[in-house]
């Protein structure tokens, strides 16, 4: 009786697993590439009329775009409705590349941010206390305190950071060879 017992636990417990993993499988969605009808890679156009149909973000048109001090770099900057405090939508060769929201503390806080996303993402790939980071091969998707959410595409980003290492390199390399000089 004893091990019939044992036993009927030891099952109920591998279908039990079985049944959490097979639910985690199916309520888990790949990381998402924008918000909205907003999505990394859109060209600045585009973005634009996706901001004019979509009340949300509170886009005005051309007076909230501004240009980078940098080349081939544009960014929107957008004040939402109430929900939404602030966006904003960078762009490098006219491709979006960063998205940024800051929602509005009052209304949504960061804890139902996060357990809303790890529902939907699954664990994050990084937690701190400032930040929470899932990430996949393309997509960085960020939560930031107090209530902020970045969308990135790495692999723009990314090669902007080596042409900045290079950058760098490279003035690192005219600073010595002034000092030399001496």
């Amino acid at each position: 009786m004893k091990k019939k017992a044992i036993l009927v636990y030891v099952l109920f417990f591998l279908l039990n697993s079985m049944l959490i993993a097979q639910n985690t499988k199916q309520t888990n969605t790949p990381l998402p590439n924008g918000y909205r009808s907003i999505h990394l890679g859109m060209t600045l156009e585009n973005t634009k009329e996706a901001l004019k149909q979509d009340s949300f973000f509170g886009y005005r048109g051309e007076r909230d775009v501004s240009l980078l001090p940098s080349d081939n770099k544009s960014l929107i900057e957008t004040i939402g409705n109430s929900w939404l405090d602030y966006s904003w939508f960078q762009f490098y060769n006219e491709k979006l590349y960063t998205i940024t929201l800051n929602f509005n503390p009052e209304k949504i806080d960061y804890y139902s941010l996060f357990t809303t996303l790890c529902e939907k993402y699954d664990n994050p790939n990084s937690l701190s206390p400032d930040k929470t980071i899932w990430e996949n091969e393309n997509i960085r998707l960020v939560l930031e305190h107090p209530c902020s959410i970045k969308y990135i595409d790495l692999i723009v980003f990314n090669s902007l950071l080596e042409k900045n290492i290079v950058d760098k390199s490279a003035i690192e390399i005219l600073r010595e060879n002034v000092l030399d000089s001496f």
